[in-house]
């Protein structure tokens, strides 16, 4: 039998198998860096104070959990000490400043001064000569920005460095600035206090471009307007035109609480009508936003009590705490003392408003707010049951905030805690309460 064995029919034999590669190597993805955040606990306290440089450790000491600089040697919020020349940018002393305020814990407010030199120069030379306050950070011209682009261009570039987004921040930025303010008192243009020199509708144009450049950097960032300088009429009918105008420019309404100092130029009143100044400025600020529909968070990010001929140590203290009192109970929700610390070369009205006089000794408005802040700085919700009569709720428990003469609180019953505003405790009955001019904080002992 013959075989024919044709080439291609049979199977031939298998190729060895090529050496195995090792597997490639997953690439390790780059850690996501983490971006500062500010802690719960920052964000929900209610107090702050200005000028802190003059003793931050001080301050510290209070319990104080927010900082608005002023213009100092050491660092400030001011166009012209950051762009010195157009274009160029010098961040050096403001990140010195922001690094030492967050290491002690604290968040900063802002305000945005909006002047240089070199921008105010092109509307011509200021004729007065008066001293002036803040003229050697800032100088003596305060009209609004000549060159508006130029404002808006430093303002988000100021925003977009301490954003905390992770692009072009300050580096070791601890915490992120998320409240900005336009501006301080523009209201305020008398004499040496003069903060702002032009009218309602030119610091219409600052808040505008201050808001669009804050928001252009950063969206979750909160815009306030610049502060009420109080309760006058002065200040009353130049805030008017801008609540009607620039209700939707702002994310937070901003006023001071400041006596009518006669530095001022404003008239001397009875102790009584100053010390209602200090308790109703927030109702009545309130009043006249819902006048224009604005119904936004309020905080009172300047409070001064003059403590001048007629009014003593311990009642300086008293309205300090009474004024706190009232003005959460109205809706306040942040709330700033001006001067903690005063120093030798202070104007009087300073030093007598400080809570730490220039000797170094604290005042009775100093054990005042301390006390403010260990009993009421957590608080979630204030209301007023009557005249002198206050109810905090605090991480669920409740403190009564109580002075002036009549009953207590029904609700008030049994063993409690009395504390005085110097810090002193005692506990007694309810039934042996007896209120006086000097404010008590009363809580339950069960």
């Amino acid at each position: 039998m013959l075989l024919l064995v044709i080439a291609g029919c049979q199977p031939s034999a298998p190729a060895p198998a090529p050496p195995l590669s090792p597997p490639a190597p997953t690439p390790t993805p780059e850690p996501t860096p983490t971006l500062p955040t500010i802690p719960e606990e920052i964000l929900a306290s209610h107090f702050g104070i200005c000028s802190v440089d003059r003793d931050i450790d001080g301050v510290t000491r209070l319990g104080t959990r927010w900082a608005k600089p002023y213009p100092n040697p050491f660092g400030s919020f001011i166009w012209g000490l950051i762009e010195c020349e157009k274009g160029k940018y010098d961040w050096q002393e403001l990140d010195e400043c922001v690094e030492k305020i967050q290491s002690y814990n604290m968040a900063v407010l802002p305000v945005i001064w909006p002047f240089a030199e070199w921008d105010q120069a092109n509307w011509g030379p200021v004729d007065d000569t008066a001293p002036l306050v803040f003229e050697e950070w800032m100088g003596r011209s305060r009209r609004k920005p000549y060159n508006t682009g130029a404002y808006r261009r430093f303002a988000s570039a100021l925003v977009e460095r301490y954003d905390g987004d992770g692009i072009g921040d300050m580096p070791g930025l601890k915490y992120p600035i998320k409240h900005w303010q336009a501006s301080l008192a523009p209201s305020v243009q008398e004499g040496y206090y003069t903060y702002f020199d032009g009218s309602p509708e030119d610091y219409l144009e600052i808040l505008t471009a201050t808001y669009q450049a804050v928001k252009e950097a950063d969206p979750e960032a909160k815009v306030l307007s610049a502060g009420m300088g109080a309760m006058g009429p002065e200040n009353v009918s130049f805030w008017k035109p801008i609540f009607e105008k620039g209700s939707q420019i702002f994310d937070i309404a901003s006023v001071h609480i400041v006596w009518p100092f006669a530095e001022l130029g404003l008239p001397e009143v009875a102790k009584t009508e100053l010390i209602a100044i200090a308790e109703l400025t927030v109702p009545e600020f309130k009043k006249l936003l819902s006048e224009y529909g604005i119904d936004k968070p309020i905080w009172v990010t300047d409070a001064q009590y003059d403590m001048r001929d007629g009014v003593s140590p311990e009642e300086h203290g008293q309205i300090l705490v009474r004024s706190y009192v009232s003005s959460f109970a109205s809706g306040a929700d942040k709330f700033f003392y001006n001067i903690y610390r005063a120093i030798y070369f202070d104007p009087p009205l300073q030093k007598r408003s400080a809570l730490i006089d220039e000797n170094g000794d604290r005042r009775p408005a100093s054990y005042g707010l301390k006390t403010l802040i260990e009993k009421l700085d957590a608080f979630t919700s204030a209301e007023k049951l009557a005249e002198g009569q206050y109810r905090f709720t605090v991480e669920g428990k409740v403190i009564y905030v109580l002075w002036d003469s009549g009953e207590i609180p029904e609700e008030i019953t049994g063993d409690i805690l009395v504390t005085d505003i110097y810090g002193e405790e005692t506990r007694i009955d309810s039934s042996a309460i007896s209120l006086t001019k000097n404010p008590i904080f009363v809580e339950s002992t069960r």
